[in-house]
């Protein structure tokens, strides 16, 4: 029988002492947390017959984290067998005949197929609340989830009850090099924000947020104003938000929040919103991206920016309540997190954050070409900001 012998940080404890089913492990930066969690579970694995699910959101952060840590930790004690782990399926079997399976919860239908032990689901933040249902009604035994503190207060992992919560920092983790401890304190005086987050492993409330917003359960019966749609590939995701509005009130639904989309997977996952030829609103960037989807058979057209559109749009947006419907993560995420700038004394600037805006930027889109004062006296449905 194989042996391992490990040094773990605290996390590995606070898995073993948990006295609920349910248990999240909040970290700052480098805090250890999924590289400890990954030594609790081969070790169950290596003494009993268990199904163990460990989950990420995409195949490609599947692999870039947790299955190369996983492999560093068996490599590490001489005992990874490449025989034993089937790449296809993404599945390694144990001696024990435990079997740890990495899944993405990309492929909806699949996480009903998912049957497990044990379930752990890493930067839990990611996914949405219908997967992790999906996924935790599937399980037997225990659940652990990791993430950052850098979630909303409206969060459905934060709304959640009967857990127990673990905070951990770079402190926890007697591993880490000094550089990487000198790089995560240099914050305390660069950043205050990230420092509470990131250092001290803290939710942080946003002083500093552009909008804001409620949550519905679902959006009443009232005008579709258009369709927001923001490219992305690799690094961004490709979105569409559906707009809706009621006097001064807009309701705001998320269809789509996914990387990875080339123009026959976009046009495939419209067809499979009934939208008819309803206008879709999208980055003018992307004029050779919009014609094909345009010849895909959907009512697509390019926003015209003008200077400065990106404040214009938030201007209008801005002239309306924000009503999210429950279970749009993404944009409960974005309105959170979305925030001014600030110059290199702390005031605040007349610009906002970029990075964290791909659903935004959707809603802006049909914002400035429906919804402007200009554009609804006019009737006309672009806008050349000058």
């Amino acid at each position: 029988m194989s042996t391992l012998t490990i040094d773990s940080t605290i996390t590995y404890q606070h898995i073993e002492d948990s006295p609920s089913r349910v248990s999240q492990h909040i970290g700052g930066t480098r805090s250890g947390k999924t590289y400890a969690i990954l030594q609790w579970l081969i070790v169950q694995a290596m003494t009993r017959q268990v199904e163990i699910s460990v989950v990420r959101k995409t195949i490609p952060s599947l692999k870039r984290t947790v299955i190369k840590d996983f492999k560093d930790i068996l490599t590490q004690q001489g005992l990874y067998d490449t025989e034993r782990f089937n790449l296809s399926d993404r599945v390694y079997t144990f001696p024990t005949g435990a079997r740890i399976s990495f899944i993405n919860t990309d492929d909806a239908e699949k996480l009903r197929g998912v049957k497990s032990d044990i379930l752990f689901i890493d930067e839990a933040s990611e996914v949405d609340e219908e997967s992790y249902f999906q996924l935790s009604i599937r399980t037997s035994g225990r659940i652990i989830l990791a993430f950052n503190p850098t979630i909303s207060p409206y969060h459905w992992i934060r709304q959640m009850e009967d857990v127990e919560r673990y905070v951990t920092t770079y402190k926890d983790n007697p591993f880490l090099p000094q550089e990487m401890v000198d790089s995560i304190e240099a914050l305390k005086n660069k950043n205050e924000k990230y420092w509470k987050i990131y250092g001290l492993g803290e939710y942080a409330p946003n002083e500093r947020a552009i909008f804001q917003f409620d949550i519905v359960d679902e959006i009443p019966v009232c005008e579709l104003v258009g369709m927001g749609m923001d490219f992305g590939y690799s690094t961004d995701p490709t979105t569409l938000i559906a707009v809706h509005r009621h006097d001064d009130t807009l309701y705001l639904r998320e269809l789509l929040y996914e990387k990875g989309l080339v123009t026959t997977d976009i046009i495939n996952k419209l067809k499979g919103y009934n939208l008819g030829n309803t206008e879709i609103w999208a980055d003018s960037a992307e004029p050779r991206l919009i014609e094909e989807i345009y010849r895909g058979g959907f009512n697509i057209k390019p926003v015209k920016k003008g200077q400065d559109s990106i404040r214009f749009g938030i201007g209008v947006m801005q002239n309306f309540k924000l009503q999210v419907e429950k279970g749009s993560q993404n944009i409960i995420n974005e309105l959170y997190s979305y925030q001014w700038m600030t110059d290199k004394n702390g005031y605040v600037l007349d610009k906002p954050e970029g990075g964290l805006d791909h659903a935004i930027d959707a809603i802006r889109y049909v914002a400035m070409s429906r919804l402007s004062i200009k554009e609804q006296s006019k009737g006309i449905y672009a806008i050349n900001i000058r």
